[in-house]
């Protein structure tokens, strides 16, 4: 029996006592980091309640854990923005936002109807945070009095956007980082990497396990991020216009729909400056870009604490604006206009 799943020893603890105890909740909320381990955690979930073997944990093995991680189990029903846009035009599904009150009316349809194989129903949700204020109150009564035999698994990339009332109704699990040696050690050992890319991709993940697995698996995305990143270093020796085209060009990406892709953008450079803040405060450990090390200590000495510490402040700020509708392009352009040494 094994649940297959890197670090979270926590949860999975929790989840087993509850199944072995008879007591599990009628839903759960699993939030964290994107890559953090969610969705394999709700798929575990699923087997370990359904599994022909009848443990607390998931063989992995029998018929019904493995159609449930093929995904044709009749007994467990996915939804989230995958399968609300899957069959939206490539312009179309961009421009969706939040999860809207059809997608759960479909998810939830047929709740009521007793098990057809299984021994629960289980009903799992993905982006939760994006449901609409309208979808969430189609929600809250069937989280309210549930059928006995149905759990619902919501999953969250931040319980902070749902309704109170939604979080109050669900056993919260908040997966944590892991440390980076638990990545390494993952890597080298699922992946065959050397301990030296391990411990790369490792300090680059944040602690995030399924972030990590994506870029071996996709190294032309893993090559456009460090090029990416080049280019935001090199905005500090550039003229100020270069910067501003750059904000210009987010802002439409913004506008166009590719919202994640300029949070994306915001969220390296926030981790290169968030490194030269580290340094500069003494705190060289907790270096992530540990590739470009060099890189990070000249700009720690070439720059004043406060001057750093400001401008990861105003970083953090254009992001939080952005979530609040401001102009993106006013945003960035602020955001430039306080670049260190600009």
């Amino acid at each position: 029996m094994s649940w297959d799943i890197v670090g979270h020893e926590w949860a999975i603890d929790i989840l087993q006592r509850s199944i072995a105890g008879g007591r599990a909740a009628h839903a759960y909320l699993l939030s964290g980091p994107a890559g953090i381990g969610k969705s394999r955690l709700a798929l575990r979930l699923a087997q370990a309640l359904n599994c022909d073997a009848g443990g607390p944990a998931p063989c992995l093995v029998c018929r019904t854990c493995k159609r449930i991680e093929r995904g044709n189990h009749p007994d467990v029903r996915l939804a989230g923005m995958a399968s609300q846009t899957a069959n939206l035009k490539p312009e179309e599904a961009a421009r969706q936002k939040d999860l809207k009150i059809d997608t759960v009316r479909d998810w939830l349809a047929d709740i009521h109807l007793r098990p057809y194989e299984a021994r629960r129903r289980v009903f799992i949700l993905h982006d939760a945070e994006r449901l609409t204020e309208a979808a969430s109150n189609a929600m809250l009564k069937t989280l309210e009095e549930p059928p006995p035999y149905a759990t619902l698994i919501l999953v969250a990339h931040t319980s902070g956007e749902l309704l109170p009332t939604i979080v109050s109704r669900c056993q919260p699990l908040k997966l944590r980082p892991l440390a980076r040696t638990v990545v390494a050690d993952a890597l080298r050992e699922r992946l065959n990497l050397t301990e030296a890319d391990a411990a790369l991709l490792a300090a680059w993940s944040g602690g995030r396990i399924g972030w990590a697995i994506h870029m071996v698996e996709n190294p032309d995305e893993l090559e456009a991020r460090q090029n990416q990143l080049d280019d935001l270093i090199a905005m500090q020796a550039q003229p100020r216009t270069s910067g501003f085209r750059w904000a210009e060009e987010r802002a439409k990406e913004y506008r166009a729909g590719e919202q994640a892709v300029v949070f994306e953008a915001l969220a390296l450079w926030q981790s290169w400056w968030r490194d030269v803040l580290m340094v500069a405060a003494g705190c060289p450990d907790q270096v992530v870009h540990i590739d470009r090390r060099d890189d990070v200590e000249q700009a720690a000495r070439r720059y004043r604490l406060a001057e750093i510490q400001g401008f990861v402040a105003r970083l953090n700020d254009t992001v939080r604006q952005l979530r609040e509708n401001v102009n993106p392009q006013l945003a960035l352009e602020n955001a430039l206009l306080h670049l260190p040494g600009g």
